[in-house]
């Protein structure tokens, strides 16, 4: 007989045994429980790795593409200046290069395109063989 709180309690065999079930049953689904955690653990760590991976990989390309940059943009900038020195040393040689835009001849300017009212214009043709009734 066992005691609880002032009150006898008799436990039968098959009381006991009904017991006994549930305490296997519940370490039963605790072990499933466990191994099926522990199954999600190994699975998220493995993802993991993967992307640290990924990451690593894309680090290295990102790299690559940064040194790439670097080399390209020194080439640039040699080319650029070898061109730029080409060009100051050949406008040395050449005078036309150092001529200003607005130095040319007077009659250039747009005004001195236009007609004068003055000027009479007198149409002659071409061809002058034989008109009939003229010198014209």
């Amino acid at each position: 007989m066992e005691k609880g709180k002032g009150i006898d309690i008799e436990l039968t065999e098959e009381d006991l045994r009904m017991e006994l079930q549930r305490l296997r049953r519940e370490i039963q689904e605790t072990r499933e429980k466990r191994i099926e955690m522990e199954f999600d653990t190994a699975v998220a760590r493995v993802a993991n790795a993967a992307l640290d991976a990924e990451l690593a990989a894309k680090m290295t390309k990102c790299d690559v593409i940064s040194k790439k940059t670097v080399v390209m943009r020194k080439e640039h900038d040699i080319f650029k200046n070898d061109i730029t020195m080409r060009l100051q040393k050949i406008r040395g040689k050449c005078s036309f290069f150092n001529q200003e835009a607005n130095s040319g001849p007077e009659d250039t300017h747009p005004g001195a395109t236009e007609e004068d009212a003055d000027e009479e214009i007198i149409y002659m043709s071409t061809f002058l063989g034989r008109l009939k009734g003229g010198d014209q």
